[in-house]
């Protein structure tokens, strides 16, 4: 029933918001009267909070997943994986996408320092698994050029991230390879920093 009742708060938040996804929508949508959610939540925003986990966990999850398929590969394909595991993912999950776009946006005072916690350990996770890739192929680079590597490939993957909600196919693959290329010039900037 918790999976139901997470599942079901993140599809009406996707379409109606926060203060829309109410009790009473999420539990005629599993089945069950809304006191009997209380049962498994203290209240709306414990909820939300566990629904949200949910939701930026299966992302990071994904991206952990193809950091490990392609940690030994040539640099230039590790970072064209991540960018383009972000749009297959957010592309196959366009209900979750919807959602993560609304909280990212606009997101319920509850839930503001829940979310740039998550963002920053993301942010962190990243830069700490390029370091390991860029100090491989580049053992020179030191570790404040790591991290500024890595924020203005983060920069380009949220660029793209929006660009998916306005882009056609077309477009969008477009856009990639304008992504892919400045990723090159990016790596291209380490060797000559040397």
């Amino acid at each position: 029933m918790r999976e139901k009742l997470l599942k079901a708060a993140i599809y009406h938040y996707s379409r109606y918001g926060y203060q829309g996804a109410t009790m009473q929508k999420i539990a005629t949508e599993v089945g069950i009267k809304p006191a009997s959610i209380y049962f498994f939540y203290q209240n709306k925003e414990a909820l939300f909070i566990a629904a949200f986990q949910k939701l930026l966990e299966e992302h990071f999850s994904q991206m952990r997943k193809i950091m490990d398929e392609v940690e030994n590969s040539p640099i230039e394909e590790i970072f064209c994986s991540l960018l383009h595991g972000t749009v297959s993912y957010h592309k196959e999950k366009e209900e979750e996408t919807a959602a993560y776009i609304s909280l990212i946006t606009s997101p319920p005072p509850e839930i503001k320092q829940f979310l740039k916690d998550h963002m920053e350990q993301f942010d962190n996770w990243l830069i700490q698994s390029l370091n390991t890739s860029l100090k491989y192929y580049y053992p020179s680079i030191s570790d404040q050029q790591s991290v500024n590597v890595t924020k203005q490939f983060l920069l380009l993957m949220d660029g793209i991230f929006w660009e998916m909600t306005m882009y056609d196919e077309n477009a969008l693959s477009e856009q990639l390879q304008h992504a892919f290329h400045l990723t090159t010039l990016i790596l291209r900037g380490i060797e000559d920093a040397k």
